[in-house]
């Protein structure tokens, strides 16, 4: 009995460790944990992060070296489109199915919009003020009618890039950046000094004059931020500015001095600073940071970054940061799922090698580090690239490519060419009991499917998980579109192949039966075209609609973005969707002339899926638009309700009903 109270003893006291500060605005004690030791280790001294940012410095500012399954939406109206059911995500544009919100985009500002109010008679004399702000739109679905009822002036200069709507709160995001987070300027050290992130908080019952409630600030980056229950995961990521310091290095006095700049760092120079309605705060410490074990099997050959990588949890009801931790390695993706954030690493030590590291933050009552692991190849994709990546049941499914140029003979000056080859992989992972590492337990192609996913020359496109289906669609002249059967985790399989021509950046999966593609035809203009994968051997194409006709050019946002895609789904009635497309066209006498349109579908027979079809409908087009139809805009957003199409393009509405889209009406 003695033993066994000493244990109890044990145990209260370990479970009581952890770091923290006991300020009503810092983020509650984090427990250290207790598992077997992975891949990432928690910080245990201040001094251990600063030698941790000061090696990343190092490296990279080295002499000679240049620093370079799906919510279908069963209410009567549509919200952002997201990747994973119950886990939203930020969005410039917002709906309630009452109220819309509309947020300004930087793009607006910059090189080709002017932002100037318009009157437009058609528009029922609604205008547009030029100052900045989130506009609040009232809707009346019944005769697709939208009026402006209030607005949340913006008092900064800052871009704001989403929002989000929960109960009778709107949270909106805001950052000092704004060109865009994917390719090198993700990883460039530089792209991430000097910047800030904001988080505000609003009561929007009072829809004419909504009541800020809340607002943070931290230093650093925006990169991604979703929604789960009440809580926002918000990721930024921050370098340490440091005065003096030359991030291009091309002699051996600039390399000194460097050094001599980056020894002097110290701990406050290093963490990001965080303002809570205006007044400094100490959120993050040092032993809520994670470096990598340099002696684990896993580890790359260099370790250490001198960015650090934040996710911070913030309770949009109660308004507060509730968890925060940070990850002071390079990363250059994240995916979320409705229980953990995974951010990928890649590593390109290995010779010709590529490889991604793999690393799991659990974000239940507080954010805790998972585990990692480590596969073949890198996950490329853009603006998607989280397509590529998926939690289901316990295991992760990640898809994966390789790169191999090389010069070839030809016949014709200059008699040599590069040839691309692409190597795509599926890795399954699944966490190992009671350690923190993502073990491999399957992948294709392999020793008994040596087969390989797309032809030499074919890169990955379209990439769509659900449940226990992966598509994938890779091109060079045709578009194969391949069907996996991931049903047995430990052996998944390419059961089904089909070629047509084109590609689909952008897969939708309408039912079980039934897949919807959204890419381009042989030619370059966008395309739709529907499948019928109800026989995982045997997928075929049901129809096909080119969207645009008659352009010398086109071009849809929702090929590379999600959000600008629209789907309402219906149990019994026919499911309804839109597609925004800026099209080009060129006559000899009067030069170039674009058009920016909704183009409204149905999906015909869904339940039949043999003979289920793609309906056109018609279009909403975005006349009187404010860049005079020569630069195409660069945000297009649709919201569906009931019968009323809402068409929102660089903050401004057009709007009709689904039944008469050619009778309009717009700009609001």
């Amino acid at each position: 009995m003695e033993k066994i109270f000493l244990l109890f003893l044990l145990v209260v006291f370990i479970s009581g460790c952890g770091g923290g500060s006991s300020s009503p605005q810092s983020i509650p004690e984090i427990p250290t944990p207790t598992q077997l030791p992975g891949l990432l280790v928690q910080i245990k001294t201040e001094n251990d992060l600063v030698d941790s940012v000061k090696r990343g410095f190092k490296d990279e500012l080295a002499l000679g070296v240049v620093s370079v399954p799906l919510e279908y939406y069963k209410s009567h109206f549509t919200t952002s489109y997201t990747l994973e059911s119950n886990v939203d995500e930020h969005d410039y544009v917002k709906y309630d199915g009452e109220y819309l919100y509309i947020a300004p985009s930087r793009s607006l500002e910059c090189c080709f919009v002017l932002n100037s109010p318009i009157t437009n008679s058609s528009s029922e004399g609604s205008s547009i003020d030029s100052e900045k702000s989130i506009r609040i739109m009232s809707t009346d679905p019944a005769t697709a009618g939208i009026t402006q009822v209030g607005s949340i002036p913006l008092e900064d200069d800052n871009s704001i890039e989403g929002l989000y709507l929960n109960n009778d709160r709107l949270a909106l995001i805001n950052s000092s950046g704004w060109w865009g987070r994917w390719g090198n300027s993700f990883e460039t050290l530089d792209s991430w000094v000097n910047q800030s992130v904001g988080f505000k908080i609003y009561n929007s019952t009072n829809t004419e004059s909504p009541e800020k409630l809340w607002e943070m600030e931290v230093e650093g980056g925006f990169v991604s931020s979703r929604k789960v229950g009440n809580k926002v995961h918000l990721v930024t990521r921050h370098t340490p500015q440091v005065e003096g310091l030359k991030y291009f290095v091309s002699d051996s006095a600039t390399y000194l001095n460097n050094e001599q700049l980056i020894d002097a760092l110290t701990i406050e120079d290093i963490l990001p600073k965080f303002k809570i309605n205006g007044i400094e705060r100490e959120i993050l410490q040092a032993d809520s940071c994670y470096v990598t074990d340099v002696n684990h099997e896993l580890a790359p050959a260099n370790t250490g970054s001198p960015i650090l990588t934040i996710i911070l949890a913030i309770d949009i009801e109660n308004p507060s940061i509730v968890s925060a931790v940070c990850y002071n390695e390079s990363t250059n993706g994240i995916y979320v799922s409705e229980n953990s954030i995974y951010l990928t690493q890649g590593d390109y030590t290995d010779g010709n090698e590529p490889k991604t590291l793999v690393h799991k933050f659990s974000i239940g009552s507080s954010i805790m580090y998972g585990g990692s692991g480590k596969i073949d190849g890198y996950i490329s994709g853009g603006s998607n690239r989280d397509f590529r990546i998926n939690e289901h049941e316990g295991f992760l499914r990640l898809v994966t490519t390789k790169l191999e140029r090389f010069t070839v003979a030809t016949n014709t000056y200059p008699f040599s060419a590069v040839r691309s080859v692409f190597d795509h992989s599926l890795f399954i992972l699944k966490k190992t009991t009671g350690e923190l590492n993502l073990e491999t337990i399957a992948s294709l192609p392999n020793a008994r499917q040596p087969e390989p996913i797309g032809k030499p020359d074919e890169d990955l496109y379209g990439v769509r998980f659900l449940g226990d289906r992966l598509y994938l669609v890779t091109y060079e002249r045709i578009d194969p579109l391949y069907v996996l059967d991931l049903s047995d985790h430990y052996n998944p399989i390419i059961t089904g192949e089909l070629e047509v021509k084109g590609f689909s950046d952008f897969l939708h999966p309408v039912n079980e039966d039934l897949l919807l593609g959204l890419g381009a035809d042989e030619n370059g203009l966008v395309k739709l075209e529907l499948f019928n994968v109800e026989n995982l051997n045997n997928p075929f194409s049901l129809d096909s609609v080119l969207l645009g006709q008659g352009a010398d050019w086109n071009y849809s946002e929702a090929r590379y973005n999600r959000k600008a895609f629209t789907y309402l789904n219906h149990s019994t009635e026919i499911d309804k969707f839109t597609v925004p497309v800026s099209s080009s066209f060129y006559n000899n006498e009067t030069g170039y002339r674009t058009e920016e349109n909704l183009y409204l579908f149905e999906i015909l027979d869904k339940n039949l899926p043999s003979s289920a079809s793609i309906n056109s409908v018609g279009a909403i087009s975005s006349s009187n638009n404010t860049n005079d139809g020569y630069w195409s805009a660069n945000i297009f957003r649709s919201i569906l309700h009931n019968d009323a199409v809402y068409f929102i393009v660089d903050g401004y509405v057009w709007s009709a009903l689904w039944s008469a889209p050619y009778n309009q009406s717009g700009p609001h």
